[in-house]
């Protein structure tokens, strides 16, 4: 009955729905949802099975759950998560379809340094993500080089800090990490420590890691599309 009232809940956020005569504001109360507080969505992933109960939750796909909650409960959320679970957190919203697709954004950059990543810490790469920008024989190369390198390049972009302080990030060598930047230049002809290089390659490097989003944000759909009425179902899938 939860998670049904959790796929009622999209349904209402995506189509808009009046909710004042058709009880589901009563419903929201019975499952302990205040519909006049703002809420916050995360998504999490787990390769191990591990992932944490919480009362307002539903399972996206087999690898991916989505957890809802007032944004005063995240800290108690996030000191019960076990090690190896990655997190993407949207910001908080009435429209919680929106809040699940910035945490679904989010959970796509997450990395073994950014376990979490909260939405608002990218918002701007979301624009970058969705845009027709996009340089396709470099993603092609810089998706041939290894994680490690690639992950050096994005922290480099993403923190902006000197090559010693990425090296203590990443618990190498500042000459390891000087020699990751110029395997990008090597193998790609754009030179991360150059300004004018870096833009493309992070553009590349964001287009690749987000290039499901789209899938996931349909998967999502799904959900609430489960819910529409018969009529509406078919003039959508006739119009589609």
């Amino acid at each position: 009955m939860l998670e049904k009232f959790m796929h009622e809940w999209l349904y209402v956020s995506d189509y808009d729905v009046p909710v004042a005569n058709n009880g589901f504001s009563g419903r929201a109360k019975i499952n302990g949802v205040d519909l006049e507080q703002k809420y916050i969505a995360l998504v999490a992933t787990s390769n191990y099975n591990n992932l944490p109960e919480w009362r307002l939750a539903f399972n996206l796909d087999k690898n991916k759950r989505v957890y809802v909650m007032k944004p005063q409960h995240k800290s108690d959320f996030l000191a019960i998560l076990p090690k190896k679970v990655y997190v993407g957190i949207g910001k908080h919203h009435f429209d919680l379809s929106g809040s699940i697709k910035e945490a679904l954004f989010s959970l796509m950059l997450t990395n073994k340094f950014d376990s979490i990543v909260h939405y608002d810490e990218i918002a701007n790469m979301y624009i970058i993500a969705h845009s027709t920008l996009d340089y396709p024989l470099l993603r092609k190369r810089l998706s041939q080089i290894d994680e490690d390198t690639q992950l050096t390049l994005w922290l480099y972009a993403k923190n902006q800090v000197s090559i010693s302080s990425l090296a203590q990030m990443l618990m190498v060598h500042p000459k390891t990490v000087e020699y990751r930047l110029q395997k990008i230049k090597s193998l790609t002809g754009f030179d991360p420590r150059k300004g004018i290089d870096l833009i493309p390659l992070v553009v590349s490097y964001i287009k690749e890691k987000t290039e499901n989003i789209h899938i996931l944000e349909t998967e999502l759909q799904s959900f609430s599309n489960e819910m529409l009425p018969r009529d509406k179902t078919i003039s959508v899938s006739t119009n589609n």
